[in-house]
């Protein structure tokens, strides 16, 4: 997920020598993806094979310079086989496959049609080949099958005992892909109970889209019951993004069954989203009060408790800044929640909280709860002041607000700062910003015209 949150932003292939500053290789291409396509790698060629050829790599370049072609050269050595359409479609190329999943039944033929077209777009490699696996779960048992994707529309038929009750592709997660696979409401629900994690993950993708009661039921049980706290973060995040009176009323439940503190995290997160719900402020106020909770956990809460914009709760959130937590992070989080809040008061407080007398990750805090107040030419003003802080976080901060807020008063400071700021971390990013900004106000302007030439046509 950190990889495809910087791909919606820009692609590049890993290996790749067009850049303008050496950090600029120091991203989430090389080091997220760089990690995936390593890991796809070993599951192509067997873990065995994956550490002989890394031992090999390593010994024979030992104390010297060495490159990719170097790798894959190591790598085929230990496995027998060229590499090189490996290295061409995940390491020299950009993006990565997109798989477009369906599948039916057909009982005349004891038979599974199975649809897998490959959707990745054009900045990525045209057709990928693909060693994919695809378990199939029957009513009581299952097995994996392992399918040969090489073109751009695989429909296969592959014969099967009986109906499958559902079908997950690459259950163990072994291959760099974004799968897209809508599944019926009971299908999803059914493979909810699947032993692998990465099924279950696909289950609760299925059921976001679905909405139903039955579909918040599931996830509720899912949240209560999963063995792993990271399926059931999933299925609070997906009541969260479900909404609802329903989905409230199960996150509000679950509050009060479940113990773990990530998982605690993330329903006060989804809670977060039911703006001006007073029951659900009470609820998280008392969290955010609980000395007994997480640091992390309160935290969260403070923050929801900002986003339900309840204006009443303005002087609760002040009073958590004194709370303090690890790393002060209690005090992030009353920061954040009174830059969601919004209120003269919030605004006053969060500027004070800006000043070089207070922690330094408490004032990056601050800047960026800043962004929530973009509109007061005060706040324009103190994060162009900022971009100049002897510290390195503020500075930072500064940069990944004007990310959030697109504000084209904070262009000269990008500009400034991409030119002459002393970490190539802030140059890069805040280049990448201005550019942002800039296409997004020509975005505007094309538009504007439009818009007059719609008006000439209709006079």
């Amino acid at each position: 997920r950190a990889y495809l949150n910087e791909y919606r932003r820009y692609s590049r292939p890993i290996v790749t020598n067009l850049y303008s500053i050496p950090e600029e290789m120091f991203d989430r291409h090389t080091y997220e993806k760089g990690s995936l396509v390593l890991h796809t790698l070993k599951n192509i060629i067997g873990e065995e094979n994956f550490r002989r050829g890394i031992e090999s790599y390593l010994n024979r370049h030992r104390f010297s310079n060495a490159d990719t072609e170097d790798l894959r050269k190591a790598m085929e050595e230990a496995y027998g086989e060229d590499l090189t359409w490996f290295f061409k479609q995940y390491v020299y190329s950009a993006g990565h496959p997109v798989l477009k999943v369906s599948w039916s039944w057909l009982p005349d033929e004891s038979a599974i049609r199975l649809s897998v077209s490959q959707a990745q777009g054009d900045d990525s490699y045209p057709v990928y080949k693909i060693p994919l696996e695809v378990k199939i779960a029957y009513e009581g048992n299952s097995e994996v099958r392992l399918l040969n994707i090489e073109e751009k529309e695989h429909v296969l038929h592959l014969n099967a005992p009986s109906k499958p009750k559902y079908i997950c592709i690459d259950p163990k997660f072994k291959i760099l892909k974004v799968t897209q696979f809508d599944k019926p409401l009971e299908e999803a629900i059914s493979e909810l109970n699947d032993e692998d994690v990465m099924c279950r993950i696909e289950a609760i993708n299925a059921l976001v889209k679905n909405a139903s009661p039955r579909a918040v039921e599931a996830l509720a049980l899912t949240v209560e019951k999963d063995p792993f706290w990271g399926v059931a973060v999933e299925a609070a995040n997906a009541l969260g993004r479900i909404g609802g009176e329903a989905a409230k009323s199960e996150l509000l439940r679950l509050l009060k069954r479940v113990t773990h503190p990530r998982v605690r995290r993330s329903i006060i997160d989804a809670l977060g989203n039911f703006k001006g719900d007073t029951e659900v402020a009470k609820v998280l106020l008392s969290i955010a009060n609980d000395s007994k909770e997480s640091d992390y956990v309160r935290y969260a809460a403070l923050v929801s408790l900002g986003r339900l914009r309840v204006r009443d709760l303005e002087g609760e959130l002040i009073k958590a800044l004194d709370y303090g937590g690890f790393n002060y992070v209690i005090t992030q989080g009353a920061l954040r929640g009174l830059g969601e809040l919004g209120t003269d008061g919030a605004f006053k407080v969060v500027l004070n909280y800006t000043e070089s007398n207070k922690p330094t990750l408490v004032r990056a805090t601050a800047v960026m709860a800043l962004g929530k107040f973009i509109d007061r030419r005060e706040a324009v003003d103190r994060l162009i002041e900022l971009a100049r802080d002897d510290q390195f976080r503020v500075r930072f901060a500064v940069v990944a607000t004007a990310d959030e807020v697109k504000h084209p008063a904070l262009l000269p400071t990008l500009d400034e700062l991409a030119s002459r700021d002393p970490d190539g971390r802030i140059r890069r990013l805040a280049r990448e910003v201005a550019k942002r900004i800039r296409d997004q106000l020509e975005r505007g302007v094309e538009y504007q015209r439009l818009r007059e030439e719609i008006e000439q046509i209709r006079e």
